[in-house]
Formats: structure tokens, C-alpha cells, sequence
């Protein structure tokens, strides 16, 4: 199983959607202020999915029109999608994991 996990971890680093998301890191990285207010922004916009909300999509528009600016950077445009793009591939695995081993999450709705 460690073998198979680890083709899948080579073959996700090989992938054009990691490697797209690391050059868009390295060039984010060389402007450590404008880096800075992307990791703010992520950390803001995971906290507030997580917490559900009640008024979610009022928070988040107004957490958009906060970091309007920021989010016009092609940079940091570049960088947010193609971290959605990673995040997207890392959903895909987990569902074809949970349809595939007809795992049954229904429970997790009485938590």
C-alpha cells in the first residue's frame, strides 16, 4: 500500500496542476509583503468555510471587496487558482476513494 501511495504522491508533484501551483509560489515568494497578505487572505477565507456562518456569503463578499486590490496581482491571481486547481485534484481523489470503496459518510451528517 506505501508503494501505491507513494506513485500517487509522485504522480500528483508531476502533475501540470502542481507544478503550475509551485512556479506561482516561487515568483509569490519573491515579493515577501504581497505573500504575506495572500497567506492573511487564505487563512481568513479557510476560516470563515470552516466556521459556517450563518451570513457566510455577506463575510466573504466583504472579505472580497477588502483584498480586491491584492487579488488583482496576476501574481496572486495565478497563485489562487492554481491552488483551487491542486485543491480541486485533491477532491477528486478523495471522492473516487469514497465511490470506489463505497465508503458510506452518511453518519457524519448526525455529528
Amino acid at each position: 500500500m506505501k508503494q501505491e501511495i507513494n506513485q500517487l504522491v509522485t504522480a500528483i508533484k508531476n502533475s501540470e496542476e502542481y507544478l503550475r501551483m509551485q512556479r506561482a509560489k516561487r515568483k509569490l515568494d519573491e515579493f515577501p509583503d504581497l505573500k504575506r497578505q495572500v497567506n492573511e487572505f487564505r487563512v481568513r477565507a479557510y476560516q470563515l468555510n470552516k466556521e459556517g456562518a450563518p451570513d457566510l456569503f455577506e463575510m466573504m463578499d466583504h472579505m472580497e471587496r477588502e483584498y480586491a486590490g491584492m487579488r488583482e496581482n496576476p501574481y496572486v491571481q495565478e497563485f489562487l487558482a492554481s491552488e483551487l486547481a491542486v485543491c480541486r485534484m485533491f477532491q477528486q481523489v478523495n471522492w473516487t476513494l469514497l465511490q470506489e470503496l463505497e465508503f458510506d459518510p452518511s453518519f457524519l451528517n448526525e455529528i
